[in-house]
């Protein structure tokens, strides 16, 4: 896809999105450029990361990627199926396809215990620190799900910054 591929999803959600880059710099100027639309009552897609984002995306990884995977239905953990949420091998790579190689483990989904409430977190619909688990039986040391198991994860972040005066 290429960035302006986003541009109904911003009008039709009258959002701004705002591609940035990973350093803190990139991410404080791109908040600022949401910001900024906010402010104005805009929604539309502008690129921060100007430096490694084009408007057409990078035609030759998209054409590589067309030829190698195929749009299919894939399940999220904690969210359940994505209608067109995942990528899959097409059948002439299917010699590389570790799903094919161990069927076993095809579609298997990991699931956390009833009590985590991951899906919440993923979705936006619940703060991490509002999780039962948060801080108690899930920690970094002993994660319940997904947003805990790396430090990019929500729960993570929420975990580590806790002390520091991050978020509660």
């Amino acid at each position: 896809m290429g960035i302006g591929e986003y541009e109904p999803i911003a009008r039709r959600h009258h959002l701004p999105i705002v591609a940035t880059g990973f350093e803190p710099v990139d991410l404080l100027e791109g908040i600022a450029m949401a910001v900024a639309q906010l402010e104005a009552g805009e929604a539309r897609v502008e690129i921060q990361y100007r430096r490694a984002v084009r408007p057409g995306g990078n035609s030759t990884a998209r054409a590589l990627v067309e030829e190698v995977f195929e749009v299919v239905d894939r399940p999220w953990r904690g969210i359940g199926v994505v209608p067109r949420g995942g990528l899959a091998l097409r059948d002439r790579y299917a010699a590389f396809d570790a799903m094919r190689a161990f069927p076993g483990l095809a579609g298997e989904v990991a699931r956390e215990p009833a009590a985590c409430r991951a899906g919440d977190v993923l979705r936006g619909a619940l703060r991490p620190t509002a999780c039962p688990e948060f801080g108690r039986a899930c920690t970094p040391e002993h994660p319940l799900g997904a947003p805990m198991v790396s430090s990019e994860g929500a729960c993570a972040a929420y975990y580590h910054h806790r002390a520091a005066g991050g978020p509660t």
